[in-house]
C-alpha cells in the first residue's frame, strides 16, 4: 500500500493570485515539504485542466501531488510552524482553505503523476454500515473500466485506487495516467470503454484531470 495526497487549493481568479502562488506560495510550500523531518518520496506541482468534464484551462487551478512514506509524515507536517505560515500566505488569495486529500492507495502514484495527464475519479462511500459494500462496488466498476482501457492501449499501466484517510465524508478514488489528450479521447471513445465507463460514472461524485509538471 502507498500514501497518496492531492492538494487542491481554490484561488481567487485574479492576476495577483497567480503571481503570489508562483513567486511566494509554491516555493515556500516546496521548501517546507522538502525540509520536513520525514519528507515525501515524491511531489509534483501541476494544474487542473478538466473538472467534471468541463474545460477549466482558462482558470487558475494549481494542484500538487505527493507520495508519503506513511500517513503520519503528512499529519506531523500539519502541526509545524511552517504549515501555519503557509496557511497565512494562502489566505489572502484563497476562496476556501486548501483541500488536502490523503488516500491509502494500492500502489504508489509515480507512474500516474509522471504521465502527461492524470485523471481522477472520486466516489462518496462514507463511514456507514454499507461503506465497505460501496467501496467494493467502486473497485469492481474500476477493475472493469481499467480492464477495458488496457485492452485498448497495449502496455498502459493499471492506475491506482484506494480510500481517503482524512476527508469528512470518506471517498474512494481511482487514478489513471494518459500519455496525451489525444490518446485519452481515442480510448474513452471506444465502444468497450464507453460501456465499462457507464458503470463507473453511475457511482462517481466528482472527476478531474490534472497536468503535472515534469
Amino acid at each position: 500500500m502507498a500514501i497518496t495526497e492531492f492538494v487542491l487549493p481554490t484561488f481567487k481568479q485574479v492576476p495577483e493570485s497567480a503571481t503570489a502562488f508562483t513567486t511566494t506560495i509554491a516555493p515556500f510550500l516546496s521548501n517546507l515539504v522538502d525540509n520536513h523531518a520525514t519528507p515525501p518520496k515524491l511531489k509534483r506541482f501541476g494544474k487542473v485542466i478538466l473538472e467534471n468534464g468541463k474545460d477549466v484551462t482558462g482558470d487558475f487551478r494549481p494542484c500538487l501531488g505527493i507520495e508519503w512514506e506513511q500517513a503520519s509524515d503528512f499529519t506531523t507536517l500539519l502541526t509545524t510552524p511552517g504549515f501555519a505560515t503557509f496557511k497565512t500566505l494562502v489566505q489572502p488569495y484563497a476562496t476556501a482553505p486548501p483541500n488536502l486529500q490523503l488516500y491509502e492507495t494500492d500502489f504508489g502514484p509515480s507512474d500516474v503523476f509522471g504521465s502527461s495527464l492524470t485523471e481522477v475519479w472520486q466516489v462518496k462511500v462514507g463511514d456507514g454500515p454499507d461503506a465497505e459494500g460501496k467501496v467494493e462496488e467502486a473497485r469492481s466498476a474500476w477493475e472493469g473500466f481499467v480492464g477495458a482501457v488496457t485492452g485498448e492501449v497495449s502496455g498502459m499501466g493499471k492506475g491506482i485506487q484506494g480510500t481517503s484517510l482524512n476527508q469528512e465524508e470518506r471517498l474512494w478514488i481511482g487514478v489513471l495516467g494518459w500519455e496525451s489528450s489525444e490518446a485519452r479521447e481515442k480510448v474513452l471513445g471506444s465502444a468497450p470503454v464507453k460501456e465499462a465507463k457507464k458503470i463507473l460514472d453511475g457511482l462517481v461524485w466528482k472527476t478531474f484531470v490534472a497536468s503535472f509538471a515534469q
